[in-house]
């Protein structure tokens, strides 16, 4: 019996993610879902309450977001700064293209919050931050700033190229355009903490 409530629930979030994935938030309800799941729609309520609490269940158990923080376990010890930034964004920007859900869910967390889209937006930041504290990293408010800057207008080139709709030329949706970025990304990376070093040599 446990077995059988166990398949069942994971066939609601399976039922879930696809549903997202495909028709994006605007799809996103009890009948949907259950539909999608191929079960009754009592269901979702006896193993997650609501809509909602199905929501914040799928948001606990699903990891959505890229993990930043493993490059770390990649990179030798004493690597710049510069470096280990600009390969913290590239490596979750890559992994942002190649995840239809987590580009449905950031259109969705622009125009409403509830369980999934809060956990969503709050997930990377918390914990994104726990890991580079954890491996010793400081990142202070302008270095937030600047990667949220980056991140953001990435995820908007992203979202973009899907519909086949660029960005003053730039289609992230072609390799050429993805390399050409990760350069340019590099370079700005770069730019900044010698900008800062600078600044620390002169106060």
């Amino acid at each position: 019996m446990q077995r059988d409530s166990e398949k069942t629930r994971k066939k609601i979030l399976a039922g879930l993610e696809r549903l997202i994935t495909r028709k994006g938030f605007t799809g996103v309800g009890v009948n949907a879902v259950a539909r999608e799941a191929g079960v009754d729609k009592v269901l979702i309520y006896r193993y997650f309450g609501s809509m909602e609490g199905l929501l914040q269940t799928f948001a606990d158990e699903r990891e959505i977001c890229p993990r930043m923080a493993d490059v770390f376990d990649d990179l030798p010890e004493g690597t710049p700064l510069h470096e280990i930034a600009t390969r913290m964004i590239v490596q979750h920007i890559r992994s942002f293209h190649e995840s239809p859900l987590a580009q449905e869910l950031v259109c969705w967390e622009l125009t409403e919050q509830n369980p999934l889209t809060v956990s969503f937006g709050k997930e990377m930041e918390h914990r994104e931050l726990s890991a580079l504290v954890e491996k010793g990293v400081v990142l202070d408010g302008d270095i937030v700033a600047l990667t949220v800057i980056v991140l953001c207008g990435l995820e908007y080139l992203v979202l973009r190229g899907r519909n086949n709709n660029p960005m003053m030329g730039l289609d992230y949706s072609v390799p050429e355009t993805r390399e050409k970025i990760e350069k340019v990304v590099s370079s700005v990376m770069k730019a900044f903490f010698k900008s800062r070093e600078v600044e620390d040599f002169t106060e």
